[in-house]
């Protein structure tokens, strides 16, 4: 399956990436920072999925009753 990139959030992590760095001079903290961050992404990704999947399937639910 081809994945699309989303430049500007790439533009995003790559600035936090430098700020990080910047700010801590230490690639190991920068990586678990970002490693935190991340996985605290692909969660709320996840849950944003399922409710929007709740919310589509309550409408159809609704259209079917109503017909």
């Amino acid at each position: 399956m081809k994945r699309l990139i989303n430049w500007k959030e790439f533009a995003v992590l790559f600035i936090v990436i430098g700020g990080l760095y910047y700010i801590t001079k230490s690639w190991l903290i920068t990586g678990g920072v970002l490693a935190l961050l991340l996985l605290i992404d692909g969660l709320l990704r996840q849950y944003d999925h399922k409710k929007r999947g709740e919310k589509q399937a309550e409408d159809i639910k609704k259209k079917l009753e109503e017909e």
